[in-house]
């Protein structure tokens, strides 16, 4: 046999112990003709193994049937290291919204110091007034969450067709193994709300302690205040 190339994932353990050659020769290595020592299944997506593996056992006691979990675990544990490091980063990527969120409404409660004054003269309670900032904090981040969506939505279309190159991660190791030279990324309707619904609510909760500032202002005190 002749070697016409050398593939890489960037998973040494599983590369060490794969090689790729034709079924004819295969056959004549092992001495099958015709035989076959294994059949892969591909199905659509992933997860539906779980659902699989019991009904072809049942059909085929026989015939031992594997998942590609369990056949290569280093790949498994390879795409959750990457999985964890995706929500790290979107974990971060809240904070610093929360915190954008926190000090805009900080600074609002400052600004309207007399504004909150004079509402409170007029008879308004405390957790009205709460209650004015709390939503005006929710509707500032509705707000960024439907134009931010709409721009990523059309960033992500965009980057779907023409690719995000990723050729400068070629020696970066272990953390960029499995990716090609291009990324192709995408998003579901699912996910896009589920993040959307997320950002309000985190700015909802943003919003609370300064509400809550807002509505133990003295009137007096807020009149009085330059």
């Amino acid at each position: 046999m002749t070697i016409v190339g050398i593939y890489s994932l960037g998973v040494p353990e599983a590369e060490k112990g794969t090689v790729f050659i034709t079924l004819p020769e295969a056959q004549s290595l092992y001495n099958l003709r015709d035989e076959v020592t294994e059949v892969t299944i591909n199905l659509q997506n992933v997860g539906q193994e779980q659902a699989v593996v019991p009904v072809l056992q049942a059909a085929l006691p026989n015939v031992e049937i594997d998942t590609f979990d369990t056949l290569r675990p280093e790949i498994r544990e390879t795409i959750a290291s990457k999985l964890a490091f995706t929500s790290f980063f979107g974990l971060m990527v809240i904070f610093i919204a929360s915190i954008g969120i926190l000090n805009i409404q900080m600074m609002a409660v400052f600004e309207r110091t007399r504004e909150m004054g004079v509402l409170a003269a007029l008879g308004m309670k405390g957790r009205q007034i709460m209650a004015v900032f709390l939503v005006e904090g929710t509707l500032i981040g509705a707000l960024g969450a439907l134009v931010g969506g709409i721009l990523a939505v059309a960033l992500l279309l965009w980057l779907g067709r023409v690719g995000l190159d990723m050729s400068f991660t070629s020696g970066f190791g272990s953390i960029t193994a499995l990716m090609g030279d291009r990324l192709y990324p995408s998003v579901s309707p699912t996910a896009l709300v589920s993040r959307l619904i997320t950002v309000v609510v985190i700015a909802a909760i943003a919003s609370l302690y300064p509400a809550w500032q807002a509505s133990r202002k003295q009137p007096a005190e807020s009149l009085h205040h330059v």
